[in-house]
Protein backbone atom coordinates (compact mmCIF):
# COMPACT_ATOMS: atom_id res chain seq x y z
CA UNK A 1 0.00 0.00 0.00
CA UNK A 2 3.05 2.20 0.91
CA UNK A 3 4.16 1.67 -2.69
CA UNK A 4 1.54 2.57 -4.28
CA UNK A 5 1.07 5.57 -2.48
CA UNK A 6 4.44 6.76 -3.21
CA UNK A 7 3.79 5.88 -6.78
CA UNK A 8 0.57 8.11 -6.97
CA UNK A 9 1.67 10.99 -5.17
CA UNK A 10 5.15 10.76 -7.52
CA UNK A 11 2.64 10.25 -11.03
CA UNK A 12 0.46 13.67 -9.83
CA UNK A 13 3.78 15.80 -9.19
CA UNK A 14 4.62 14.54 -12.78
CA UNK A 15 1.27 16.12 -13.68
CA UNK A 16 1.56 19.25 -12.17
CA UNK A 17 4.43 20.18 -13.19
CA UNK A 18 3.92 19.15 -17.27
CA UNK A 19 0.73 21.42 -16.50
CA UNK A 20 2.94 24.05 -14.73
CA UNK A 21 4.71 24.32 -17.70
CA UNK A 22 2.08 25.20 -20.15
CA UNK A 23 0.82 28.95 -20.05
CA UNK A 24 -2.88 30.01 -19.68
CA UNK A 25 -3.00 32.58 -22.99
CA UNK A 26 -4.88 35.21 -21.66
CA UNK A 27 -3.98 37.52 -24.64
CA UNK A 28 -4.46 36.94 -28.28
CA UNK A 29 -3.44 39.34 -31.13
CA UNK A 30 -4.25 38.38 -34.88
CA UNK A 31 -2.57 40.84 -37.55
CA UNK A 32 -3.03 41.55 -41.09
CA UNK A 33 0.04 39.48 -42.23
CA UNK A 34 -1.83 36.48 -40.27
CA UNK A 35 0.70 36.83 -37.73
CA UNK A 36 -0.40 35.97 -34.08
CA UNK A 37 0.77 36.95 -31.04
CA UNK A 38 0.28 35.03 -27.66
CA UNK A 39 0.79 36.16 -24.44
CA UNK A 40 0.94 33.34 -21.40
CA UNK A 41 0.33 33.85 -17.76
CA UNK A 42 3.45 31.37 -16.47
CA UNK A 43 2.90 32.30 -13.19
CA UNK A 44 1.42 34.32 -10.16
CA UNK A 45 2.20 34.80 -6.54
CA UNK A 46 1.07 37.13 -4.04
CA UNK A 47 3.43 39.87 -4.23
CA UNK A 48 5.94 41.14 -1.94
CA UNK A 49 5.32 45.24 -3.72
CA UNK A 50 3.11 47.32 -1.86
CA UNK A 51 0.17 48.56 -3.45
CA UNK A 52 0.00 44.87 -5.35
CA UNK A 53 -1.93 42.11 -5.27
CA UNK A 54 0.08 39.62 -7.65
CA UNK A 55 3.62 39.68 -9.10
CA UNK A 56 3.28 37.67 -12.14
CA UNK A 57 5.45 36.28 -15.10
CA UNK A 58 4.22 36.18 -18.78
CA UNK A 59 5.52 34.79 -22.04
CA UNK A 60 5.54 35.82 -25.14
CA UNK A 61 4.91 33.62 -28.51
CA UNK A 62 4.39 34.20 -32.21
CA UNK A 63 2.98 32.17 -34.89
CA UNK A 64 2.53 33.17 -39.16
CA UNK A 65 0.96 31.66 -41.66
CA UNK A 66 4.47 30.40 -43.05
CA UNK A 67 4.64 28.15 -40.52
CA UNK A 68 6.94 29.98 -38.76
CA UNK A 69 7.05 30.67 -35.25
CA UNK A 70 9.03 32.27 -32.05
CA UNK A 71 8.44 31.46 -28.45
CA UNK A 72 10.17 34.61 -26.31
CA UNK A 73 12.85 32.66 -23.66
CA UNK A 74 12.41 35.55 -21.39
CA UNK A 75 9.54 35.60 -18.49
CA UNK A 76 8.34 39.40 -18.60
CA UNK A 77 7.08 40.39 -15.05
CA UNK A 78 4.10 42.78 -13.74
CA UNK A 79 2.57 43.42 -10.83
CA UNK A 80 -1.67 43.45 -11.01
CA UNK A 81 -4.10 45.02 -8.53
CA UNK A 82 -7.18 43.41 -8.16
CA UNK A 83 -9.04 46.50 -6.30
CA UNK A 84 -10.34 49.58 -7.15
CA UNK A 85 -8.65 51.13 -9.45
CA UNK A 86 -7.12 48.29 -10.82
CA UNK A 87 -3.59 48.58 -12.53
CA UNK A 88 -1.15 46.74 -14.30
CA UNK A 89 2.20 47.99 -13.58
CA UNK A 90 5.27 47.05 -16.13
CA UNK A 91 8.76 47.91 -15.44
CA UNK A 92 7.58 50.59 -12.88
CA UNK A 93 4.93 52.34 -15.69
CA UNK A 94 1.48 51.71 -14.10
CA UNK A 95 -1.50 51.08 -16.98
CA UNK A 96 -4.96 51.50 -15.33
CA UNK A 97 -7.28 48.79 -16.52
CA UNK A 98 -11.05 48.24 -16.78
CA UNK A 99 -12.21 46.29 -13.60
CA UNK A 100 -16.08 46.64 -15.05
CA UNK A 101 -18.07 45.78 -17.89
CA UNK A 102 -16.67 44.18 -20.98
CA UNK A 103 -13.47 46.76 -21.39
CA UNK A 104 -11.01 47.37 -23.96
CA UNK A 105 -9.15 44.67 -26.05
CA UNK A 106 -5.69 45.70 -24.38
CA UNK A 107 -3.83 42.62 -22.99
CA UNK A 108 -3.39 44.87 -19.73
CA UNK A 109 -7.31 44.34 -19.27
CA UNK A 110 -7.24 40.72 -19.87
CA UNK A 111 -4.12 39.88 -17.80
CA UNK A 112 -5.92 41.55 -15.07
CA UNK A 113 -9.64 39.42 -15.92
CA UNK A 114 -7.29 36.38 -16.20
CA UNK A 115 -5.50 36.94 -12.38
CA UNK A 116 -8.27 38.94 -10.09
CA UNK A 117 -11.44 37.67 -12.15
CA UNK A 118 -10.30 33.75 -12.13
CA UNK A 119 -12.83 31.09 -11.40
CA UNK A 120 -12.41 29.93 -7.40
CA UNK A 121 -13.40 25.79 -6.84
Amino acid sequence: MRWFLTVFVAGLSLLSNAKAAEPLIFHTAHFDDDTVVSLGLLSNHTAEQAGYDFDVLISLSQDNAAGGGYSDPGKHRAFVKCVDPGKVSVRGINYPVHTSGAGGDDWKDDLWKAVCMAPVS
